[in-house]
């Protein structure tokens, strides 16, 4: 008898055992202990905690001056230059506004209204706090900051003129109170802004200030965006090769304003491939993975690191991956699921219509975009498939580069900056339909 129960017992406990191996949340802690030991993970640890990248703070490379009210602004100190960012000491910059500076302990205090932390990095306006975008540092006894975080820090906008290497600077008009949109925006729609690049046409004169000012249109109606970037463009015809970590220019300096002005507006920012062509094919038109293409693991992985390596050195963070133009196969998006938590387009295999879990990880998820993309020049090929959508997820692309031709930007004789921004323009229309049928565009980072 008592041999029989122990034979019960062990085969119980044994049954019990095998049955945890089993549930949901032994497999979570099982794919999740396990992720973090994957060669994508190893690289990331490494990335994020070096802390040797480059640090070298030296003169602006290349020729610029600043206006005011159609007024050159005159700095005591040099204008400084750090990662591609420009870098103004405060008191300077300030006192053409009728500020001073009051350093105490680890804040400075800027006017009466706004301070800045030394130690975090952060600064207090309006009740709330917000991270710098660029570094604080003192040199020849000033403390300097980047001229985006300074901009932000007392609503300017900018208009940097190429040709005369003249920044523009102007007060930002007072934010008009939001609209009361219909329903309650209690479904969860998803827009993705593609093929963000330093080059082709968002390195015309004035197409970063009118991508600035979408994002300023998408954070007063409380949408959230993502935007697909492809941080190094390559036109071989034209003999190009862009990194915007290692190009020091003016455009290039505009566009990281401009990736800082799209993140401090709620935007999330992606990396769509390395380059987006391979071999001898240009960036954006070229495809740059799949069978045809870069195909070998370790060229792969390679391609990968160097995009992370340029955003990190840059300190942009990554939210998520898009393949170009989707080209990829399942073993690569393997491979990609090891460096991101988010991959931005459909499961080869599977081609999900709606946001899956990937089988392999368990963590990675995958964002279909089965309302496609904007593809005429009024937009309402994309209407219609809204109006139409049922049993998917709610969720497109749109390529910016189509929405600047709505917008405008001007200097006016007083030097101030002016947009106009038509109302009738695709995106608008896009986010006030979404709006009608009750979507809210939303933060890919929450699902």
């Amino acid at each position: 008898m008592r041999k029989n129960m122990k034979s019960f017992l062990i085969v119980l406990i044994a049954t019990i055992v095998i049955s945890l191996f089993h549930l949901p949340a032994y497999r979570i802690y099982g794919a999740s202990h396990s992720y973090g030991t994957t060669k994508g993970q190893k690289f990331l640890k490494e990335l994020y905690s070096d802390n040797e990248k480059s640090k070298e703070i030296k003169k602006v490379p290349y020729k610029v001056s600043f206006l005011f009210r159609n007024n050159k602004m005159n700095f005591k100190k040099d204008i400084l230059y750090k990662d591609n960012r420009l870098y103004i000491s405060i008191s300077d910059f300030i006192k053409y506004f009728g500020l001073n500076e009051k350093v105490n302990d680890n804040e400075i205090a800027i006017g009466n209204i706004i301070n800045v932390d030394l130690k975090d990095k952060t600064f207090y306006k309006n009740e709330s706090k917000t991270p710098l975008r660029g570094d604080i540092f003192k040199a020849d006894g000033e403390y300097y900051i980047s001229i985006f975080d300074l901009c932000e820090i007392l609503d300017l906008n900018t208009y940097w003129d190429y040709e005369s290497n003249k920044i523009y600077i102007s007060k930002k008009e007072a934010s008009k109170p939001k609209e009361k949109i219909h329903g309650d925006k209690n479904k969860k729609g998803y827009i993705r802004f593609e093929d963000f690049t330093a080059g082709d046409v968002y390195l015309s004169q004035s197409a970063l200030e009118k991508i600035r000012k979408v994002a300023d249109y998408m954070n007063e109606n409380d949408e959230s965006f993502s935007v697909s970037w492809i941080p190094r463009y390559i036109n071989n015809n034209d003999k190009i090769d862009n990194d915007i970590s290692k190009e020091e220019t003016m455009e290039n300096s505009n566009f990281i304003f401009t990736l800082d002005y799209l993140i401090n507006r709620g935007g999330n920012i992606g990396l769509h491939g390395y380059t987006h062509q391979y071999k001898d094919t240009d960036s954006v038109i070229g495809a740059e993975f799949g069978d045809d293409n870069c195909n070998d693991p370790e060229e792969i992985r390679g391609r990968v690191e160097s995009a992370l390596k340029i955003a990190n050195n840059i300190n942009i963070p990554i939210s998520y991956w898009e393949t170009p133009h989707y080209n990829t196969t399942a073993s690569q998006q393997k491979i990609f699921e090891e460096y991101f938590k988010i991959i931005y387009e459909p499961a080869i295999g599977i081609y999900n219509k709606k946001i899956i879990t990937s089988k392999n990880n368990r963590i990675t998820k995958y964002i279909p975009t089965p309302l496609s993309y904007v593809e005429d020049d009024t937009g309402e090929g994309m209407l219609s498939r809204i109006r139409k959508n049922k049993n998917q997820e709610f969720s497109l692309f749109y390529h910016l580069s189509m929405e600047i031709n709505s917008i405008d930007v001007s200097i006016d004789n007083n030097g101030e900056i002016i947009f106009k921004y038509d109302d009738n323009s695709i995106l608008k229309k896009i986010v006030s339909l979404a709006d009608e049928l009750g979507y809210r565009f939303s933060d890919i980072n929450e699902i």
